[in-house]
């Protein structure tokens, strides 16, 4: 696809500077073994590239387990509570993990989870939260670790690769969809530049050295975001210095 000639541009120069340019792929919204998440398990397995699930815990389906499970390239990881806006009217943008409301309830929503998600995959759920709307009120942090999680996933440059004892941080960099165009691709050539982006950032030194992320929603793809998707994934797997990261791979990263 010659819309990432960009991004085959730029992992030849980490070649040429003797690195290994690390990628993770996060899918965010599972609930239930659905034609999209079939085809992405699908799509996982055949390229070999890992992708990390966020699952909504409580409006997961016990039929998502299964095929989750059967899959040996999907990591299952937990996507908040239930997905669902509690901010008040005057907050800008939508918050489930954030201090407008009390702490204990957040707290015990996420252990509720954290139960289902058990339940469900047992120990292939991997400790890691995503927040909805990759929004969380950093008062929580330190209560993160207390419930069992090791990594915090939300959006843009890590400020710092541990916001607090015992808890890690590794984020999405490249969302390929574009919420404020009604929910729209934003194209084959746009995913590679956002991804170029923060490549050359790292390479700079300009940002934390964390895996670049790309950051998919297969609900709502369309079937140039699945050819973009697979050509990326293609695109990585070709190249000497490009890598996809496992859980193993994602759980080692500093």
């Amino acid at each position: 696809m010659k819309e990432l000639d960009g991004l085959r541009r730029e992992l030849d120069r980490w070649e040429a500077d003797g690195r290994a340019a690390n990628f993770w792929w996060r899918d965010d919204d599972a609930e239930a073994p659905d034609a999209p998440v079939m085809r992405m398990l699908d799509l996982s397995a055949r390229t070999g590239a890992p992708v990390f699930i966020a699952v909504v815990p409580a409006r997961a389906v016990d039929a998502l387990s299964e095929p989750m499970i059967d899959c040996p390239t999907a990591v299952p990881f937990q996507h908040g509570y239930a997905h669902r806006d509690h901010s008040p009217a005057d907050v800008k943008g939508k918050w489930e993990l954030g201090l407008h409301r009390g702490r204990d309830e957040i707290l015990d929503e996420l252990r509720t989870g954290w139960a289902r998600m058990q339940e469900l995959f047992g120990p292939r759920f991997q400790p890691m939260l995503g927040p909805p709307w990759n929004r969380i009120d950093a008062g929580l942090y330190p209560d993160l670790p207390e419930i069992g999680f090791e990594i915090l996933s939300t959006f843009a440059p890590r400020p710092a690769p541990e916001p607090v004892p015992g808890l890690r941080q590794i984020n999405g960099h490249c969302d390929i969809i574009s919420w404020k165009r009604d929910r729209s691709f934003i194209g084959a050539e746009k995913t590679s530049n956002r991804l170029v982006e923060h490549l050359q950032a790292r390479r700079a030194g300009l940002v934390e050295d964390e895996p670049t992320g790309l950051l998919t929603h297969v609900w709502i793809n369309d079937e140039p975001a699945w050819h973009a998707i697979e050509a990326v994934i293609e695109t990585v797997n070709a190249h000497p210095a490009g890598r996809w990261l496992d859980r193993a791979g994602l759980e080692a990263c500093s």
